[in-house]
C-alpha cells in the first residue's frame, strides 16, 4: 500500500490531538491524533459525502 500525505491545519491537527487525549484516558490505552484522524477518514466518509452533496443543493 503506499501513502500520500495531507496537509492539516495547525488548528485542525490540536483538535485531533486533544481528542486523542480524551480518547486515551477513557479507553486506557495510548492513541495518537493520526489515529483518530484515520478513523475518522475510514468510518465517515460516506457521510462526508452525502453532506456536502446536500449542502451544495441548499446553495443552488
Amino acid at each position: 500500500m503506499s501513502y500520500k500525505t495531507l496537509r492539516v491545519h495547525e488548528a485542525q491537527q490540536i483538535k485531533l490531538e486533544r481528542a486523542a487525549i480524551e480518547i486515551s484516558s477513557k479507553i486506557g490505552k495510548q492513541v495518537q491524533w493520526t489515529d483518530v484522524a484515520r478513523y475518522m477518514f475510514e468510518n465517515m466518509l460516506t457521510d462526508t459525502k452525502h453532506g456536502m452533496i446536500q449542502e451544495s443543493k441548499k446553495d443552488q
